[in-house]
C-alpha cells in the first residue's frame, strides 16, 4: 500500500470517528437535557441540582447550561442569592458564544436575573445588566423570544421604578406587546398567550406600585382584552383564567380608586370578589391591600417555564 493511500485511509477513518463522536455527543447532550427537564416537570429541584453537577462533570452539559439549571433549582428552593450567583455565572460563560444553546442560556439567565433584581427593587442593577444583553441579542438577530421580550419589560419596569422617562418606558412596553402579539400570531400556542399575559401582569403591577395609574389602566385594558381572547381557546384551564381575572380586576380597581374614580373602582372590586381566586389566601391578601390602597410584592406573575 502506498503512503498516499495509507494517509487517505487514515484521514477517512478519523473523519468517520469524528462524525460518530459528534453524533454520540449530540445524543448524550439531548438525553442530558431531557433528564433535566424531567426533573423540572416533577418539581424535584434537589435532583435538578445533582443532575447539573453530574452531567456537567461527564461533559454532557455546557457550564452555562448547568449553571442556568442550578440557578433555577435554587430559586425554586427559595435560595435566591445562590440563584442570582449561578445565573450571573451562566450569563458570563455564554457572553462570547454565538451557538444556539449558549445564546439561549445567555438570554434566559439574563431574564431571570432582571426579574429578581426588579423584585428586590434593585432597578439600577437590572438596567445595568439588561440593556447590554438586549443590544447584543438585537445585533445577533435573536430578538424574537419570550425571554428577550421579558428583558424589554424589565427594562421598562426599572425605568418606572427609578422615575425615569415615561415615554421611554412606554415605548419599551409597546414594543414588548407588539413582539408578544407576533409570537401569538405565529405560534398560536398556550405558552405564547401565557407569556404575554405574564408580561402584562408585571407591567400593570409595577405601574400601580409606582403610582402611574393612567398607564396602569391602559395596560390592564390590554390585559383584559388578551384574557378574553385567550379564554375562547378550546381546553383552557378555568382556574388559570379565574386567577388572572382576579389579578386584572384588583389592579384595575386600585388604579381607578387612586384616580378618584370611586364608583368604577367599587364596581370592579365587586367583580374581583366574584372570582374564586378572591377566596384564596393570595386573593384575600390582595383584598386587604385594596382596602389599604397598596399591592403586595408577592403577587407579581413569574412564568414557571425553564
Amino acid at each position: 500500500m502506498t503512503m498516499s493511500r495509507s494517509r487517505f485511509l487514515l484521514a477517512a477513518t478519523l473523519a468517520v470517528m469524528t462524525l460518530a463522536f459528534s453524533a454520540c455527543t449530540s445524543s448524550s447532550t439531548d438525553e442530558a437535557l431531557q433528564s433535566m427537564k424531567q426533573a423540572y416537570k416533577s418539581k424535584d429541584f434537589s435532583r435538578l441540582m445533582t443532575l447539573a453537577d453530574s452531567l456537567q462533570g461527564e461533559g454532557d452539559l455546557l457550564p452555562s447550561t448547568a449553571d442556568y439549571w442550578r440557578g433555577y433549582a435554587c430559586d425554586r428552593m427559595k435560595r435566591k442569592q445562590e440563584a442570582v450567583s449561578y445565573w450571573q455565572r451562566s450569563l458570563n460563560e455564554a457572553a462570547k458564544s454565538e451557538t444556539d444553546e449558549e445564546v439561549e442560556n445567555y438570554v434566559k439567565s439574563a431574564s431571570r436575573l432582571a426579574n429578581q433584581f426588579c423584585i428586590e427593587g434593585n432597578y439600577e442593577e437590572a438596567l445595568k445588566m439588561a440593556k447590554p444583553v438586549v443590544a447584543r441579542l438585537e445585533k445577533l438577530k435573536c430578538d424574537n423570544t419570550s425571554d428577550y421580550i421579558n428583558l424589554l419589560i424589565y427594562i421598562g419596569l426599572s425605568q418606572v421604578g427609578l422615575g425615569q422617562s415615561e415615554e421611554e418606558s412606554h415605548q419599551g412596553f409597546q414594543l414588548a406587546c407588539e413582539k408578544h402579539r407576533q409570537l401569538i400570531d405565529s405560534n398560536h400556542s398556550d405558552d405564547a398567550y401565557k407569556d404575554a399575559i405574564a408580561g402584562l401582569v408585571n407591567i400593570a403591577y409595577y405601574c400601580v406600585m409606582a403610582g402611574k395609574y393612567e398607564p396602569a389602566l391602559y395596560y390592564t385594558r390590554n390585559f383584559g382584552e388578551l384574557l378574553i381572547e385567550y379564554e375562547q381557546r378550546p381546553g383552557v384551564d378555568s382556574s388559570y383564567i379565574d386567577r388572572q381575572v382576579g389579578r386584572f380586576t384588583i389592579y384595575k380597581s386600585l388604579a381607578q380608586s387612586n384616580l378618584g374614580r370611586k364608583a368604577d373602582a367599587e364596581a370592579t372590586y365587586k367583580a374581583f370578589l366574584e372570582t374564586k381566586f378572591s377566596q384564596s389566601a393570595e386573593g384575600k391578601t390582595m383584598a386587604e391591600n385594596y382596602k389599604s390602597g397598596i399591592v403586595d410584592e408577592e403577587n407579581t406573575e413569574a412564568t414557571d417555564e425553564p
